[in-house]
């Protein structure tokens, strides 16, 4: 009975450490972080999802590391962006923002027209794996946030179009 009582909490504080060493502040400073003094190159996006056109923006450091990658797709009544930023194989984030516009954009004489709501939803990785605080302790639908979150992994990982970017990143935990 001891040595079940021993693994448990040993398995216990292997999973709170693992947690805890994440770079959680980390991702979240690289991913508010301003990308206008990196590289930038603009790639077309081969699979669009909106009429208005997608574009992929790749920024890079002097190093030539990939800081952050940012998909856009522009829409009359708003776009989407996601945005994944990367401080190593092991931890990255990704964001993603929904802008919705005052008026649909292409109306003639319909008046003047800028961003009515823009929501974000942020989402951190350690060790290829989402975090995702215990049920009794967040504070939104812990498996809506898991099931989104592994969607826009998948989505922005596995884009053929970043396959260069994104191959150390990919393995699963």
């Amino acid at each position: 009975m001891r040595i079940v009582i021993a693994a448990i909490l040993l398995f216990c504080a292997a999973s709170a450490s693992s947690a805890a060493e994440c770079a959680v502040s980390g991702i979240e400073t690289a991913l508010a972080a301003p990308l206008g003094g990196l590289k930038m190159t603009e790639r077309t996006v081969s699979d669009i999802q909106s009429t208005e056109g997608s574009v992929w923006r790749i920024y890079t450091k002097p190093d030539g590391k990939t800081h952050s990658i940012i998909r856009i797709d522009g829409g009359e009544s708003g776009m989407g962006e996601r945005r994944l930023s990367i401080l190593g194989e092991e931890a990255y984030g990704i964001a993603i923002t929904r802008v919705d516009y005052l008026r649909h954009a292409f109306i003639d004489g319909a008046g003047p027209n800028g961003t009515a709501k823009r929501t974000t939803e942020f989402f951190y990785f350690c060790g290829g794996r989402l975090l995702v605080p215990a049920a009794e302790y967040a504070t939104m639908d812990t498996a809506a946030y898991t099931e989104t979150g592994e969607e826009a992994r998948k989505a922005l990982l596995s884009d053929k179009d970043l396959a260069e970017f994104t191959k150390g990143l990919l393995r699963q935990p």
